[in-house]
């Protein structure tokens, strides 16, 4: 085994985090839009691994209707990280490589019921002191629903790159000391978890 190759083992993480920006904007953006259940299954490879909130998911057409029965979103990604698997020169040519990315953050659903889906008031609430009118003790105010508060969770992702692919996927491309790397990335594994 040769001595490793310290300029494209840095370019193969520079190239995962500059993927991983790209797909989580590009992801999220898509997951918020009105009309999400067209644009998510695109991303997802035909036979990817889904498993939202412990429930197995199984096809594209199962992930649309799940998409489907869910009320519009908000999430908001407060950390990524990503590294890539595999990749790099061999046998003389230039594999892209896979990743595994790791999302946080907290998301809101938009349900009849939510704030968010109410129209804004700039009336003064009954306290007069612009304050919650929960309990003082703890900083909640009981007006707000439960399905309008915001829920932390965490996604996991398996991204493989799809040579030839020309629609769907996330393309990303990278240059650096004057080296290109790019690919049409879709998930092939995909684990969602609530965790608050």
């Amino acid at each position: 085994m040769g001595v490793p190759d310290h300029s494209e083992t840095r370019r193969l993480i520079d190239f995962a985090a500059k993927a991983a920006e790209t797909f989580v904007s590009a992801y999220y953006a898509a997951t918020d839009a009105p009309h999400r259940v067209q644009l998510i299954p695109t991303l997802y490879l035909p036979d990817a691994t889904i498993v939202w909130n412990g429930h197995p998911i199984s096809g594209s057409t199962n992930l649309a209707a799940l998409l489907n029965s869910m009320p519009g979103s908000k999430h908001e990604v407060q950390m990524f990280d990503c590294h890539p698997l595999g990749g790099g020169t061999i046998d003389g040519t230039f594999q892209t490589p896979s990743l595994t990315l790791t999302v946080s953050g907290v998301v809101v659903h938009h349900t009849p019921g939510s704030l968010s889906a109410m129209p804004q008031s700039n009336a003064p609430n009954s306290s007069g002191s612009g304050k919650s009118r929960g309990n003082p003790s703890d900083g909640s105010d009981s007006s707000i629903p439960v399905d309008s508060l915001a829920r932390a969770f965490s996604q996991n992702f398996v991204l493989v790159p799809q040579a030839g692919q020309e629609t769907g996927g996330i393309n990303v491309s990278a240059t650096q000391e004057g080296k290109t790397i790019s690919g049409r990335f879709f998930v092939q594994a995909d684990a969602f978890r609530f965790i608050g």
